[in-house]
């Protein structure tokens, strides 16, 4: 009897492993489509509660409110691209003077590194730093832009045929309760990182960090990626920061105050809402985080933690795969 209990362990096992390399082969194969797909999805979800609310409390048909919520997000978008088509100008046409700024820290560097008897080649340093090919670097930023675009009217478009389809009324307890799990995290999470992004983007712009209105996008992206994304977003504006303020003060400005917001929404505002509903073990947000990336790039591991977050929460519903879930939350070991 045990030895067929263990066969039959061990069938299962290899039939997970086998089951999981042909999704992933699957996820990787099929990405143009799938990653506009689910992003749509998302984007579905976090606006169902704003048609929701049209059609209750408003008494607006379904097709307007749908209209009204598209709108809304073109308009959005319509309003945030030119703030950092406009940062990226600036940041080009000061690229020269970043350029002279860093041959100084250099020159100053390696001025340090001789008091103790390193030597370095001063001009091979600086004849690399003008070679840069910043203009190649700027329109591969522009070609990537145009396709960004090409890939959202996809998105709006995949969005509008999933809002338009009809609810079904006969579903499930558990798939309602799935759903609304899933919305409540989609949308708070949205919610949360939209401040957390404004809030350092007005930061860097009241402070008058050069690409203010990128480096706030950019945190507002990265919230999306548990603990590493805040600290990459506190971290990337650190360069430009030196090269353009001589005041140290305004650099750690620069730094601590989004750190200090990051802190507060991310350890305090987010764990009082979420509570243990859509709890990751850290090592499951790395290795989500590399999964996720490997199938489908950066998109992916901005996408890891969302989605890792609903698999959780569709396993915990079900009986058959509530083990997989505290697998993901680090309860293993803990008795039922």
């Amino acid at each position: 009897m045990n030895s067929s209990i263990e066969n039959n362990r061990i069938i299962t096992g290899s039939l997970f492993i086998i089951a999981s390399i042909a999704v992933a082969f699957i996820l990787n194969f099929a990405q143009p489509f799938l990653v506009p797909l689910v992003i749509a999805l998302l984007i579905r979800i976090l606006v169902d509660p704003i048609i929701d609310y049209q059609i209750n409390f408003l008494n607006v048909h379904r097709v307007v409110a749908v209209f009204v919520s598209l709108c809304l997000i073109v308009f959005l978008f319509i309003i945030i691209v030119p703030f950092i088509g406009s940062s990226v100008v600036t940041f080009l046409q000061s690229a020269d003077d970043y350029n002279n700024k860093v041959l100084i820290l250099v020159d100053i560097g390696i001025s340090k590194l001789r008091e103790f008897n390193i030597e370095i080649d001063r001009d091979t340093i600086r004849n690399s730093l003008n070679t840069l090919p910043l203009l190649d670097w700027a329109s591969a930023i522009l070609s990537n832009s145009a396709n960004f675009i090409s890939k959202f009217v996809l998105v709006v478009i995949m969005t509008l045929f999933l809002l338009l389809g009809k609810k079904s009324q006969h579903t499930s307890p558990e798939w309602n309760d799935i759903i609304n799990h899933v919305k409540k995290y989609i949308f708070t999470k949205f919610i949360t990182s939209a401040i957390t992004g404004v809030t350092a983007g007005l930061i860097y712009w009241f402070l008058g960090l050069e690409l203010a209105f990128i480096f706030g996008s950019l945190t507002f992206l990265l919230n999306f990626i548990p603990v590493v994304g805040s600290i990459i977003a506190v971290l990337l504006p650190i360069p430009i920061a030196v090269l353009q303020f001589t005041d140290l003060s305004t650099v750690l400005l620069i730094i601590f105050l989004p750190a200090f917001f990051h802190l507060i929404i991310g350890n305090i505002i987010e764990p009082k809402i979420f509570g243990d509903a859509f709890g990751l073990h850290p090592i499951t947000i790395i290795l989500s985080l590399i999964f996720w990336g490997m199938i489908w790039g950066i998109i992916g591991v901005l996408l890891a933690a969302p989605l890792t977050a609903i698999i959780r929460v569709t396993f915990e519903r079900f009986e058959s795969t509530r083990q997989m879930a505290r697998l993901l939350e680090g309860k293993i070991h803990l008795k039922s």
